[in-house]
């Protein structure tokens, strides 16, 4: 089956989105016909942004991307893979934890859909160290995170953060 000719998910909590998501972004977009940017919201996971927030960040950050596109969801990511007919997970690793616990999920996710192929992507060693956690303490500490994040996207983070500092 030729990948060019399918439709992937790439699921996660972008809070916030990154460089490093953007970077398996475009590599999904150059493997795949479609790539669904699923941003997982979860009862038991606190999150910074808000679902609208991210969703709406990450439309911004791949606006750039005809076949791309965003949506917030609820729920188990095998159960929302299977709800899109769409049988690729798209997952990025920095290290070998990344890759350990990418091992997890992929586990838990074909316990539950069978039918799920997981492609990985691995971050350029310029990325490796990018993520979320840094990018929020940055913006909480007052550091500088524009490197670390989609120019798109710097703005709403600056107005965003200035009300969730109050």
């Amino acid at each position: 089956m030729e990948l060019l000719k399918e439709t992937c998910v790439f699921a996660g909590s972008f809070d916030p989105v990154t460089l490093g998501h953007m970077y398996i972004i475009g590599m999904a977009a150059m493997t795949f016909k479609n790539v669904i940017v699923a941003v997982g919201v979860s009862d038991t996971k606190k999150a910074t942004f808000t679902a609208t927030e991210r969703v709406e960040m990450l439309k911004k950050a791949c606006a750039k991307y005809d076949t791309v596109s965003v949506v917030s969801y609820t729920g188990l990511t095998a159960d929302f893979l299977r709800e899109q007919g769409v049988k690729y997970l798209v997952r990025g690793v920095r290290d070998d934890k990344d890759l350990e616990y990418e091992q997890l999920v992929y586990k838990n996710v074909t316990a539950k859909n069978p039918d799920v192929e997981i492609v990985i992507f691995n971050c350029p060693k310029e990325l490796k160290k990018v993520s979320s956690t840094l990018v929020k303490d940055c913006i909480f500490n007052g550091k500088s995170y524009y490197n670390y994040v989609p120019y798109e996207i710097i703005s709403t983070l600056e107005e965003s953060s200035k009300s969730k500092k109050k």
